[in-house]
């Protein structure tokens, strides 16, 4: 039966532990990948990756990287603007926060010094690089915007993907994880997943440009590539879609979207924010989640019960 987005799956009072699930397994999947990240799939144990090895780059062990915390960046933007947040709201409070941040890719650093020289956001360009960063951080787009009101999370995605993300492709890509987030948070089935990613792709591609990757994970047409997942957009995003089709159980997804290599960290937090919000006690799987260092980011469940009110809200409003 095709996903249905019209009617809710989900009571209000459980929305915010869906939400604060999705959290925590975004943050698990980052630190799972954190230690691998740049490396291709045939130098990767998996019987190493569950134990979290402190990363290479001098990093503490069970560290979490700009993926968690642009994700965060993105829930307080959110809660803080009533679901209303503008680019230049979002670009403020990562120029903030940014020395504190560990790994800010190359098109959010670019964008940073930008800003700093300017004072503006980064203009559109043909040269612009289409990487995840904005796919990365958007999940509580999802989170907070219930499945029937896609335009309303498609203009979310635009807005916080150009403080530093201007390529379609870019946007592109936030969207198709916005959309599963988002459906996720609902409670649809882990089978629907790629149905719903192959929706967004369908849309995303007569508006951004080709979305051919997530169309062909969706359908288990798509290989990872033997080098590891890039930076690009798109194969990230078809990335996540082929690892929520192979193994929709959290607590083997997780290992498994850090096989794949590359850009390990980034594949698996998604995949982390997308299943743990469809299935809130797979986090109780996770028996190495007490070696992930969530310190760094206090009150996340009182942040969850914000997006969800805002979620009830927005679901509620005209």
């Amino acid at each position: 039966m095709p996903y249905d987005d019209r009617s809710p799956r989900t009571e209000p009072a459980g929305t915010a532990r869906r939400i604060h699930a999705a959290m925590i397994a975004f943050a698990a999947g980052d630190a799972l990948g954190v230690p691998w990240e740049g490396r291709p799939p045939g130098s990767i144990d998996p019987a190493e990756v569950v134990r979290l090895p402190a990363p290479d780059r001098g990093w503490p062990r069970g560290s979490t990287s700009d993926d968690t915390a642009q994700m965060v960046l993105v829930a307080r933007c959110l809660a803080d603007t009533d679901g209303r947040p503008a680019s230049m709201d979002f670009l403020t409070r990562l120029a903030a926060a940014a020395p504190g941040v560990r790994g800010l890719g190359p098109t959010t650093r670019r964008a940073l010094a930008h800003f700093h020289a300017t004072g503006e956001l980064p203009a559109p360009s043909t040269g612009d690089l289409p990487t995840n960063g904005a796919a990365m951080r958007i999940a509580p787009v999802g989170w907070a915007v219930p499945p029937h009101l896609p335009e309303r999370r498609r203009r979310l995605c635009a807005a916080l993907s150009a403080a530093t993300h201007r390529a379609p492709a870019a946007v592109a890509a936030a969207c198709v994880i916005a959309a599963m987030a988002s459906a996720a948070a609902e409670g649809a089935d882990a089978g629907d997943l790629p149905d719903v990613a192959a929706a967004e792709a369908r849309w995303a591609a007569e508006h951004h440009g080709p979305m051919d990757p997530v169309a062909d994970a969706a359908r288990g047409r798509w290989s990872p590539p033997s080098e590891g997942v890039s930076l690009d957009a798109v194969e990230t995003a078809a990335a996540v879609v082929h690892v929520i089709r192979e193994a929709p159980d959290l607590a083997a997804a997780l290992p498994y979207a850090v096989s794949l290599g590359g850009d390990a960290d980034t594949v698996a937090a998604l995949v982390g924010g997308v299943l743990g919000a469809r299935d809130p006690e797979g986090i109780t799987r996770l028996g190495w989640l007490g070696l992930v260092d969530l310190g760094e980011y206090p009150g996340l469940g009182d942040l969850a019960a914000r997006l969800a009110a805002l979620r009830g809200a927005t679901a509620a409003g005209p």
